[in-house]
């Protein structure tokens, strides 16, 4: 087993570690979180189409 990463951010997996993350990306499904990010990143992305800016607001 191995990790290893660079400093612009590179990984490199091995052994069980690969297997491990091959099997997530294959089989795994997305967390709710990740799945209301990416609804709120289209959402993003849309309104900077439209308007050619977008408005983001802070949760403090």
């Amino acid at each position: 087993m191995s990790v290893k990463t660079s400093t612009l951010g590179t990984i490199h997996l091995s052994g069980n570690d690969a297997k491990k993350f091959t099997s997530q990306v294959t089989f795994g499904r997305p967390k709710k979180a990740a799945a209301n990010g990416l609804i709120k990143g289209m959402q993003l992305l849309n309104e900077f189409d439209a308007k050619g800016y977008a408005v983001v607001k802070n949760k403090v």
